[in-house]
């Protein structure tokens, strides 16, 4: 499947113009933004600007309302937004730190604030950008009113996911107690699963498109596995070496981002992730440098061999509804016929005006507080995962009504009032 990997880069370095060439998925430039000039329209470009002179935290507790941090950052960096016109995405703040429901609520609407900052210049927004691990699963509702205006604006949700000491540490059932098992979730890398599957997707917000701007091996992340250093892929040779009986750390790694990758790839609103880091101006950035080494070479063919797909934002932009009301959605089987509809229509239009139709998804998409599938024959459906378990990964919340009828007569009868 086409590759999600990408590059954080700080400055320009050897092989990064090759990696970009043979079909990165998506750059973040930190800095040296002139490089956006030569990266394929095809590429996602993501800018940041460090902000050393004050951050979120210190915006809101010296009293700024969302609105006036908001206006603060973005006429900041508006010199910057104006000499790269080739970077259209933006992050806002680095990895912002909340403890409270309350704290994560003013950060939502400052991101909001942001968007529409923004897109009066042209522009549009990486939001949200917390460091791995966080923010605390409990504190996202609080943060969905961002989630919900990213689609208005067309932006991306940004997360940071690093482990230690290896890239698949903390999921599944790589854990510190044996006995528990994370399954295809993670709680450092693979922790966006959480995200979506708890919070974005049974809100009808699991099609905003996703970036992972920082990953890799970070020796900050914890908890490690006992007796495990802390180390960077550069600083990690002698323990894989000991451990696992890899001698080749430049190969081990590529491999670990590999894994990653075929991860990502299984989440179609995963848009990539940039590899930390692609050029570096030295310690302690250095010690996460690929530049240069057989880690980009591997990368860069293996890029080669199948390259992302152009980006392009596919969230439909769409509000919630005008009132909230109750759905019921008569699902037919695909080799259902026209005779099916009207058996739906003749025992429901007069008294329900159910909908009908023959989509899965139609079925389960919409902000809506009362969801309800009845599914006609759905054994009929093709595929290993049935109708029930599709809506209870996609669509939580489905009141799903199974039906198995085997003539259309019999459906109107079925559906006929009571």
């Amino acid at each position: 499947m086409p590759t999600k990997l990408g590059a954080h880069v700080l400055r320009a370095a050897p092989g990064l113009a090759e990696f970009i060439a043979a079909g990165a998925a998506v750059v973040k430039l930190v800095g040296d933004w002139g490089i956006a000039q030569n990266v394929p329209t095809r590429t996602l470009v993501v800018g940041r600007q460090f902000m050393g002179s004050y951050d979120a935290q210190l915006q809101k507790k010296t009293g700024k309302t969302p609105l006036e941090a908001a206006r603060q950052f973005v006429n900041d960096q508006l010199n910057t937004y104006r000499a790269n016109p080739r970077i259209i995405y933006w992050e806002g703040h680095n990895e912002p730190t909340w403890n409270t429901a309350e704290e994560m609520a003013w950060y939502a609407q400052f991101e909001i604030e942001r968007m529409k900052l923004m897109a009066e210049l042209g522009l549009k927004c990486v939001i949200g950008n917390f460091a791995t691990g966080t923010p605390d699963l409990s504190l996202w509702p609080a943060f969905l009113p961002a989630i919900r205006a990213a689609r208005e604006y067309q932006a991306i949700l940004g997360l940071h996911e690093y482990s230690c000491p290896w890239m698949w540490w903390m999921t599944g059932k790589y854990q510190l107690n044996p006995n528990e098992d994370q399954g295809d979730e993670g709680w450092t890398t693979l922790r966006y699963r959480k995200v979506y599957r708890r919070y974005l997707i049974p809100n009808g917000l699991g099609d905003v498109p996703l970036v992972i701007t920082e990953c890799g091996i970070d020796p900050m992340v914890n908890p490690k596995p006992p007796n495990a250093p802390a180390g960077t892929w550069r600083q990690l040779a002698s323990f894989w070496a000991q451990h696992d009986n890899e001698r080749d750390s430049a190969d081990y790694y590529f491999r670990q981002l590999v894994w990653y990758d075929k991860e990502l790839q299984k989440d179609d609103y995963v848009v990539g992730a940039t590899i930390f880091t692609w050029g570096s101006y030295g310690p302690p950035w250095s010690d996460f440098d690929i530049a240069g080494t057989p880690v980009a070479e591997k990368l860069i063919a293996y890029v080669r061999t199948d390259p992302a797909r152009p980006f392009v934002y596919r969230a439909a932009p769409r509000g919630s509804p005008r009132v909230q009301y109750e759905r019921t959605y008569v699902l037919l089987p695909p080799n259902a016929d026209a005779a099916w509809a009207r058996a739906v229509v003749e025992a429901t239009w007069n008294t329900a005006r159910f909908t009908v139709g023959g989509s899965a998804d139609d079925a389960g998409i919409g902000d809506l507080e009362v969801r309800r599938v009845i599914a006609v024959n759905p054994h009929q459906w093709p595929g290993a995962m049935t109708l029930e378990e599709f809506y209870k990964q996609y669509y939580p919340g489905i009141e799903y009504i199974p039906v198995t009828v085997a003539t259309p007569e019999e459906l109107r009868q079925r559906l006929l009032p009571r």
